[in-house]
Order: structure tokens, then C-alpha cells, then sequence
């Protein structure tokens, strides 16, 4: 499918089986306590059908894949009606999940290399849609620009996040957006207020990149894997089934194997880009969860407020730093 600009529309890739210990408190005692992105949070529509809109928003149905949980399938199932049965990627626990967001990613790159591909967290709460859909179409913009293939959005601390991920950024020598340096993993509250006052920023788990580069880092961490995960693709592909992946697929190699998959600086080279006023809350703890529910209940609305830096991608960071001052 071509998109309006005449280029190839993108890939989606929803990842819903990335849960956090967590249950989402209810908003009220009717309602049965589950995992954040099958709350709704006082709203509607739960999280995940808010992060598959979002997908929808970017590219056709038939180009959105979800990865999920079997442990959950009553949650999703009825949800991912219009979801192609081979574009659901299936793990039996959350040992798995990481082989469900690689899989998806091999079957993309399968077509072509080229093909340009979004990963989507389910699990986040934005509070200004408006704002993130115009980070997303500034970072596709931007991505044939940006020489490592694969940028992310990050956005500014406003007020204490909690339990966020942050990622140390400095300008790059070419090319748009803010080479990432390297990320630090759920700071303590002191330490997350000094990254935030000297430039770092939040990061979103939003990537945007080639299905070739993806798919080259998942084959570097995984040279054994990745070839089992394209026959159990293929298979699915075939018989129009879900693909379903078992633990089994790792039996012989090392248990750190599956968290050897990250998706963050430096392992994997990636630009940002930097967001302002989209109100994000990845829902990483259980107090995350509890104020962004608190929150909800307390306000109505939240002011507008500005969206994309006019700076995006030419601006340092705020402050500067070294990252070698950071335990990470």
C-alpha cells in the first residue's frame, strides 16, 4: 500500500505482551482488577485500543501486527477482531515476549528490507493524542535523513516522572534528531531529577526504523534463533494461523539469551527525537499506575500545551553532561 506522500506505507507493530508486575487499580468496584493496557483508565476504550488506533492512524489494518500473551487471551482476543490471525504473535509467558516483538519484526523484513516499521508499546498513557500523532509524523519524516536507520521518541520530564526509563542524548555531528548515548534504566527519584535537570530525557519505548536494521541486530544477539523464528513465521504465513512461540525455540542456549534483546543505546544505534506536552506516563510500577489514576480522577482535562520542539532536529540538549557520571 502506498501512502499519500507517495512512499510505502509503514508497518505497526502493537506490543502487548510487555507487562509490568503491576494490576491496574480500578476506577470503580464494578470493575475487575487487570494488567494496565486492559484498564480503561476512566476512559472508553482500554490503553491497547488506544495504542491500536494510534496504529491505525499511521498504517493500514492489514499492516498492523500485535504481539500478546496467552495467559491473557480473554483480554485481547475480542479486541484484535480485525487483526490478521498471522499478524498476532503469540508467547505463552512473559519469559517469551521478547521472541514475539523479534518475530514480528523478521516476518517485515522478510518482504523487504526496506519496509519501514513502528513499534508501539500497549502498555503508556498519553494525555494529549494530538501531540504524540505529530511526534510520530515528524519522526517518519525525519527517518530517511538519520544514518543508523532507527530513531525513538523521548519525551521531557515535566514535573517527577515515576519509575521511567531515561536516555542520556548529545548532538550528533550529522543528521537530524539527538544521538542517544545510552539509557538508564528506572533511576531512583534523586537521581532521575538530576538526569532530567541536565538534559536527559524520558524514554517512550516508541521506535521507528527499517525492518532491515531490526531485523540485522536481532540476527547479531540471536545467530541461533533467528532462523528458527523465520520457519515458525513462514509456517503461520502459510496456514493464515497465529504464530505461536514456544520456550522451546531457546532449549540449548544460554537463560540470559532472551533478555539479550534490547532496543536501546548502545547496543542498538538510534537517534531521538524529542517530545514536549503529549503528558506520557509509561506505566512502568504500580505507583506509576496509581497516579496516573488519581490524576485522571482529579481533572477533566488537561490544558493544550506545545508538541514537537521547533528544535527537534537540530537543537543539543539542554544542559551537558557526561554519561560516565551515571552508574549505568
Amino acid at each position: 500500500m502506498i501512502s499519500t506522500n507517495g512512499q510505502p506505507s509503514p508497518w505497526c507493530i502493537v506490543v502487548a505482551d510487555d507487562h509490568g508486575p503491576e494490576w491496574a487499580p480500578v476506577m470503580d468496584m464494578n470493575e475487575i482488577p487487570k494488567p494496565a493496557q486492559y484498564s480503561r483508565f476512566g476512559g472508553s476504550v482500554t490503553l491497547l485500543q488506544r495504542a491500536l488506533q494510534r496504529a491505525a492512524r499511521i498504517a493500514p489494518t492489514s499492516q498492523i501486527k500485535v504481539t500478546a500473551l496467552e495467559e491473557y487471551r480473554h483480554l485481547w482476543e475480542s479486541t484484535l477482531w480485525f487483526v490478521r490471525p498471522e499478524h498476532r504473535f503469540v508467547c505463552e509467558n512473559r519469559a517469551g515476549s521478547s521472541m514475539t516483538t523479534a518475530a514480528a519484526i523478521l516476518s517485515i523484513a522478510e518482504l523487504s528490507p526496506s519496509q519501514v516499521v513502528v513499534m508501539l508499546p500497549g502498555r503508556c498513557h498519553v494525555f494529549q493524542e494530538s501531540m504524540l500523532a505529530d511526534a510520530l509524523d515528524h519522526a517518519l519524516a525525519a527517518l530517511p535523513m538519520v544514518p543508523e536507520g532507527a530513531l525513538s521518541l523521548a519525551m521531557i520530564d515535566c514535573g517527577d516522572a515515576i519509575d521511567e526509563d531515561y536516555v542520556l542524548v548529545t548532538r550528533p555531528a550529522t543528521g537530524p534528531g539527538l544521538g542517544v548515548l545510552s539509557m538508564v534504566r528506572r533511576p531512583t527519584t534523586w537521581v532521575s531529577r538530576h538526569l532530567a535537570k541536565q538534559g536527559a530525557l524520558v524514554a517512550s519505548g516508541i521506535l521507528i526504523g527499517y525492518a532491515g536494521v531490526f531485523a540485522a541486530h536481532i540476527s547479531k544477539q540471536w545467530p541461533g534463533l533467528t532462523s528458527k523464528l523465520n520457519q515458525v513465521v513462514k509456517s503461520a504465513t502459510a496456514a493464515s494461523a497465529e504464530c505461536e512461540l514456544s520456550l522451546q525455540l531457546t532449549r540449548g542456549a544460554p537463560p540470559s539469551m532472551l533478555t539479550s534483546l534490547r532496543w536501546s543505546a548502545p547496543a542498538f544505534a538510534q537517534r531521538a527525537v524529542c517530545v514536549d506536552g503529549c503528558g506520557w506516563s509509561g506505566l512502568k510500577s504500580a505507583r506509576a499506575v496509581a497516579r496516573t489514576r488519581d490524576y485522571l480522577a482529579a481533572v477533566a482535562c488537561v490544558p493544550p500545551a506545545s508538541s514537537v520542539r521547533s528544535d527537534i532536529f537540530e537543537s543539543p540538549p539542554r544542559h551537558s553532561y557526561l554519561a560516565s557520571a551515571i552508574d549505568l
